[in-house]
This record gives C-alpha cells, structure tokens and sequence, in this order.
C-alpha cells in the first residue's frame, strides 16, 4: 500500500491500474545490460557514431547537441528535429546543463527563466510540487493547467531526472498539436538511450534544511546478433523538507528506457516510469477577515507565534502517483521518408487530502471541506483550532496512440518538407469526496499555541461519509483525435522558408451525473490553420511573421445541461531571429497579438434551472420545494454563460550570448498587456487575469574556467524580477489589487576534478539570496471607508545545498 493511502481511506481505490514494482526496475536495469553487452557477435562491428543516430530518427533530438544553454535544434516547433533558426515560431529550451546548475528537480520550477510565463501558485519555499498550481499559471497572459510531453498531454509535474530538456513553444499550437492554449505549450522531452557512449552519473545533494536527494543515470549499450541494443536507467529518491514546522515530504521516481536498433534505420523503443510526490497539507497561514477588506494573518494577532508555524497534522499527505508505458518504432526508409508511431498508456492517483484538515490552512484541498473548520474565533473557548476529517482524489486512466511521417522531396528550385499524421487520445476521469456533514461536532480542537503535539485519532469519525453530485462523486469520459498536415518549402537557396499547417481536430466529452445517473455528450470538430514565412536578410539575421490558431475544450456546462463552447485562439506574430558573431549572440526577439474567446463564466445573479422550476410552481408549492427560499435567492446563485473574449498583446526578447567559449548569459525579458474585450459580465470589460505581470525579466549567467590554476572551477548567478502582480478587484472603486514587485537571486559555484580516477563534481548552490518576502492578507488602513491594498511581507531564508556528483 502507497504511503499516502495509509491513513483511513476508502475502501478501493478510484481506477484500477497495473502494479509497477520499483525495485523490479532495479533488477531489470543490470540484468538487460549484461544480456545487451554480453552477446558474441560472429564478426567485429564498427563503433556507431553520431550521424548514425541523427540519420536513424528525425524524431529525437540529443541532449549532447546542446551547447550549455544554447539549444540549437527544437522538435516541439514542427514534431521533428529542425533547427530553430528555421522555425517561424519564437522557441526557447531549457537544457540539461541550465537545470542541472541550479539544481532545479521538476520542470514547474523551471518557469522562473522564461518572462513569458507566471507560475503564480508557487510553493516558493519547497522544491517538490504535487502540481502546477490550478488556474495560477499564466503563459502570455492567458490561463492553462497542463502542458506536453513528447507531444502528448502531460497533467503533473515531471522530474528533471527523466528530462534531455523542456521547451517552450510560444502562442497558439493547435496546427501540430490538436488541443492547445492560446498561450502557447510547453514541451518536455524525455530522456533517450544513447547508442554513443556507456557512461553511469551519480548525484547527492543535500540543503540546509535538512532535505536531501539521491539520483542515477546510467546508459548501457552494445552489438547483440540482432543489432544494436540498449537500457537507460534514471532513479531518484528525495526526503523533501523546508524551514516551516511539519513541512515533511517524499519524492520517488523510476524511468527505464530500452532501444533497439535491429536494421539500420529502424528503431524500436520502450519507456516504463513511475513518480510518486507527497508533502503535508494545511502548511499555509490563518487569517481573519477585518474592515474595508483587510485580512489579518493569525501571526499579526499573536507575534509570539513564528510564521514557520502552522497546526499541520503531518499525516494528512497531498500526493500525486503516477505510472507510464509507451512503445515507439521510428522507422527512416530512405533520405526522403521518415516514419514514427507509437502507443502510450498511463494513470495519475492525486489525492488532494487524506486526513485531518483545518479549513484556510492553506490545505490542498481545504476550497471543499465541510463544517466550521480553522482558526475559530468568539467561542468556548474564545479561541481555538478546529480541524475536520476529509477526502478528495482525482483520478485518470489515460491511453494513447499515433503516427507522424515526414517526406522529403527537391523539386529544384523549391526543396519541400511535408509533415503528416494523426493522434488518438482518450481518459476516464473519477474524482471522489468524503467528508464530513457542515453539521459536524466531531471535530478536533487544538490551541493557539506554537510548539504543540499535534495529535489525530487513528479512525475517521463516525459521520464521515462519501459526498456525491455536485462537489463529490464526478465522472467523464473525455477523448479526442486530430489528423493534421504541414508544409515547409524553402526557395532562393534557402534564404526564403515558407509554411503552413492545418489540424483538424474532434472533441468528444462525456460528463456523468452522479445524482441523477444520467450522462451528457459534447461533440466540437473544428480545423485549426497555421501560416508562417522566415526570410534570411542576411546569414545572421532572419525575419519572420506567423498566422497560428488554437482549440481547447471547456468541461463548464450551465444548469440546463448546456456545454459552454471550446476556447479558441488565434494569433498574429512577427519577430527578428539572429544568430550573430558566429552564434555568440542567438535568439529570438519578437511582437504579437492573440485574441481568445469562448470557455464559460459563472454569471450572479442569473436565471437559472432553479428560478425556471420556480416560476411553473403556485405559491404553495414554491414553499414546499423551495422552502425559505425566495426568487432572488435562487437568481443570487447565478449560472454559466459563455466567457466571451480576451486580448493579450506583447514584446518578448529571448537571447544567449556567448561571448566567449567559456561565458555564457540567458536574458529573458517580456511586456504583456490583457484585457477582456467582451464579456457577460459589464464591469469584467478591461480587466486583466488574476495573477497577471505586466513585465518580467529573467537572467542567468555562468563562466567557466578552462585552463589555470582554477581551471574545472564554474561559477554563476541567476536573477527574476517581476513587477507587481494583480490579486483581486476589491480596491477602491473595485480597482486591483496587487502584489509588490519581486527580485529573486540565486548564486552557485562547481568544481570538476578527477578523484580516485572518477570525474568528480563538487557544487554549492545558494538560492533566494535576496529573501523576497512572500505575501499574506491584507492591512488594515485604520481610516474610515478607505479600502486595504497593502499587503503584510512575510521573510523566507536563503537555501544553500551541497551536491557532490560522480561521473564513469
């Protein structure tokens, strides 16, 4: 049984999934080596070199490739390995030597260095996230949850172990990848087998805190009597921890990748993972509500409480676990055609509470617990703690399968590069809830008091029961397919690149009533285009313009059982590309403008089913059905209506410059403007999206000495500024309110020697060297009518860890 399913739980688990031992995977790795390298081949076979790999697949790009933070090839920007200069699209990577210098374990903290991008749910204090915070990421401006993963839909937060790279594909990506944002995607890409070299790579580090992290990559390859044959392994393991009281959590993941090459140009692979993440609920502050919409942090009342504090229980775990299968066969003809397909299957279990909670704690899923629950105040005693008992997961069994084909053809004067597949998704979706009645007195009353023992009984309590309909027990059964065709041609020696792409994509969604037993069917097909043209003005500079569009379903449906419409978007961009000094200098600097509509808004006060129902009734037997109830009470609960539009518009600057070899600098800088343009709420039109930054900057440097007395040593620093950060429209006049601006460093230094024979790595990292403050509540103003918009600034400690990484 799974860690996080120890505490009283229901009885099953909500979708049955096949069971992946860990340390099976560390069984199989040593045994598929030594079966791959021990084989007797009957003549000497010449070492593969590296155009045998690029040749074999134009659908996987190498890590090794990359040169420090520069990426010179994408494949999120076309499905195949294409350099990025000849993109009409504006695409930054983050590689493996970005991440691995600033020790940074999932590709949700990778969002710091890309201006374009507000991770604005951020646990700032903790490097193990359950999830991308929901509805708090913003990608130029616009909303999404959930991004790719080697083109397929990825939910949860992805280790960097298992990652080459991450990259970010900018505005809409329906034309390639069927359902996407308006904003734009971000891709990661999973580690390959490499046919190139044996090599095993350890990493321990360990922080300042008290948390400490384990991890393998080890790549094994050789000549069998029926081709080429591999296994990459990567593991890790993490005790996660920061200076908040009760803020223990665990980390573990397994990814084993098998490749073989029978014939020259066929490849066939094999990917199994396994990730589990958990970390303590209810680690955020109190507050209570004050006059003119000030809310006053529990801390602010009793200064002798730290603010590292909180009444945890430690037992209610936030998790997510999930498991990956996918077979691949990548297929090259000849020069000219190119084939992949592959099959993928997978299942998530995110369990958002399991256990005792106090409601406004911070808790993951403390928006739906039941009763009166938290920092209690003007009651026996006057003031106390009260936590309830409570139970959330979300769970998804998902399948997969497609195909993509690239053909080749020179026609003299044009050379043509055709693109071309289909893609099948399909999930059961089940979430499930038990709780507590809001009438509850089982409850746990604990004191305000720091320092205390934070008892649970080892049973639920006896009311605690499932909740279904709305809120508790929901059921979908969601797919999709999109069948799509891109064409590149370059004309005039390649100095002209024209493309264009068309998706067309059928949505299927099928929503269940618990209560009712009763299901509802949504169908939308919609073609997505896609247009784009890059000129070469000179060998260093490029020029480009793009047309793109996007589709993305919307699950909002209104009381009537009416689906609200799928969000679409459409996008119009043009930039510079360069590539000067010889590639000292590379990036991207562009302009642009995407409209979104469509999605659904909750409307108060609104007719709805209820007030319906309630006009066919007589009077007496409106106060049978609807007893203490009034029309305007049933119109105050409003209903969904179609969202209407939003308008972003922006300049971003992407670049690397390399001055020498050995210096490098990442510079990311981005200005965004949004606002509603139309809406079925009035006073919405002009607003923004909560957790909107006009402007961020991000930047990352490092130099490393080559020869000398200091010769192995690297040195580096990183910084993100962002400006103030919209909250709320609770301000005078129902104007914003925000956030102050943030400045976050981080510095690190690595040495590289040879120790006992072994390449040796010794790294210190120092992160959030300035101490930005995180924000809680809202000050009082102490003057009459006038509004709070200020916020209390709560202190977080720099971080220092060790890591210590052998290479052989």
């Amino acid at each position: 049984m799974p860690e996080h399913m120890k505490t009283p739980t229901p009885a099953s688990a909500p979708l049955g999934r096949p069971s992946f031992s860990r340390a099976s995977l560390l069984l199989l790795l040593p045994a598929l080596g030594l079966t791959a390298i021990a084989q007797e081949t009957p003549t000497p076979v010449t070492p593969p070199t590296e155009d045998d790999v690029v040749n074999l697949s134009a659908f996987r790009v190498s890590e090794d490739k990359d040169s420090g933070y520069k990426a010179s090839n994408s494949i999120g920007g076309t499905r195949s390995n294409t350099p990025i200069k000849d993109i009409p699209l504006n695409i930054q990577v983050f590689t493996k030597d970005l991440y691995d210098d600033l020790v940074i374990t999932n590709q949700i903290d990778l969002e710091r260095y890309n201006a374009a991008l507000v991770n604005g749910g951020a646990d700032g204090r903790s490097s193990n996230p359950i999830q991308q915070a929901y509805n708090a990421f913003l990608f130029r401006g616009f909303v999404q949850n959930w991004g790719l993963r080697d083109g397929i839909r990825q939910y949860d937060p992805i280790d960097t172990q298992g990652l080459s790279r991450v990259e970010i594909v900018k505005g809409p990506a329906g034309p390639l990848y069927g359902l996407s944002y308006a904003g734009g995607v971000m891709n990661s890409v999973t580690k390959d087998v490499d046919f190139l070299k044996d090599f095993t790579s350890l990493r321990f580090t360990v922080q300042s805190e008290g948390e400490y992290r384990a991890a393998i990559d080890a790549n094994y390859s050789g000549d069998t009597k029926h081709g080429k044959f591999g296994v990459r392994f990567n593991g890790a393991h993490a005790e996660t921890v920061d200076e908040r009281e009760n803020s223990d959590g665990s980390l573990r993941y397994s990814q084993v990748n098998l490749a073989w090459q029978p014939y020259a140009g066929t490849e066939v692979k094999f990917l199994m993972e396994n990730g589990y993440r958990g970390k303590a609920n209810g680690l955020g502050y109190f507050t209570r509500n004050g006059a003119d919409g000030a809310q006053i942090p529990l801390q602010i009342d009793h200064p002798e409480i730290p603010w590292e504090w909180n009444w945890s229980t430690g037992g209610n775990i936030r998790s997510i676990d999930t498991d990956l299968y996918r077979g691949t066969i990548n297929q090259t003809f000849n020069e000219n055609f190119s084939a992949t397909a592959y099959v993928q299957y997978a299942t998530r279990l995110n369990i958002d509470s399991n256990g005792w909670e106090a409601q406004g704690s911070g808790g993951g899923a403390n928006w739906d617990t039941n009763g009166d629950t938290g920092w209690q105040l003007g009651g026996t005693p006057a003031e106390f703690i009260r936590l309830g008992y409570h139970y959330r997961d979300w769970g998804n069994r998902m399948h997969g399968y497609g195909a993509t084909g690239i053909y080749k053809v020179d026609l003299g004067a044009i050379k043509n590069v055709v693109t071309f597949g289909a893609n099948v998704w399909a999930e059961k979706f089940l979430t499930r809830r038990f709780a507590q009645p809001s009438t509850t007195t089982n409850t746990l009353i604990l004191p305000v008091r720091a320092g205390i023992s934070i008892n649970t009984p080892l049973v639920p309590p006896a009311d605690w029961a499932a909740n279904t309909g709305n809120g508790g027990w929901n059921r979908e059964n969601n797919s999709n397919d999109y069948y799509f065709v891109a064409w590149q041609g370059s004309l005039f020696e390649n100095r002209l690149k024209l493309n264009a792409a068309a998706n067309r994509t059928n949505i299927k969604l099928v929503q269940y009533d618990a209560t009712a037993n009763t299901s509802k069917t949504t169908e939308v097909s919609k073609t997505s285009p896609m247009f784009g043209a890059m000129f070469d003005i000179t060998k260093q500079v490029s020029v480009f313009g793009v047309y793109s569009s996007s589709l993305f379903p919307s699950t909002d449906k209104n009381s009537f059982s009416q689906q609200m419409p799928p969000e679409t978007g459409k996008s119009y961009e043009a930039g510079v590309k360069v590539e000067l000094l010889n590639g000292k200098i590379s990036g991207t600097v562009s302009v642009y403008q995407i409209t979104k509509e469509g999605g659904g808004k909750q409307v108060t006060p609104a007719f709805n089913l209820e007030v319906q129902r309630f006009d066919a009734l007589s009077l007496a037997q409106q106060a049978i059905q609807f007893p203490g109830q009034t029309r305007a009470t049933l119109l105050a609960k409003g209903d969904f209506y179609p969202a209407g539009e939003q308008e972003s518009t922006g300049f971003e600057a992407d670049l690397i410059f390399q001055p020498t070899k050995s210096w490098q600098i990442l510079l990311s800088y981005a200005n965004n403007d949004t606002e509603v343009t139309s809406s079925p709420i009035a006073t919405e039109l002009g607003r923004t999206t909560s957790g909107h930054i006009d402007q961020q900057l991000a930047m990352l440097t490092k130099y490393s000495f080559t020869d000398g007395a200091a010769k192995g040593l690297s040195i580096g620093a990183g910084i993100q500024y962002a400006d103030e950060a919209l909250q709320d429209y609770n301000g005078p006049g129902n104007t914003g309110r925000y956030n102050p601006a943030t400045f976050y460093g981080e510095l690190f230094a690595g040495y590289r020697l040879k120790l006992l024979g072994y390449d040796t790595l010794i790294q210190l990292n120092l992160k959030n060297i300035t101490e930005q403050e995180e924000f809680v509540g809202w000050k009082p103003t102490g003057v009459a009518g006038r509004v709070a918009t200020d916020r209390y600034e709560v202190s977080t400690p720099m971080v220092y860890s060790l890591t210590v990484g052998i290479d052989f």
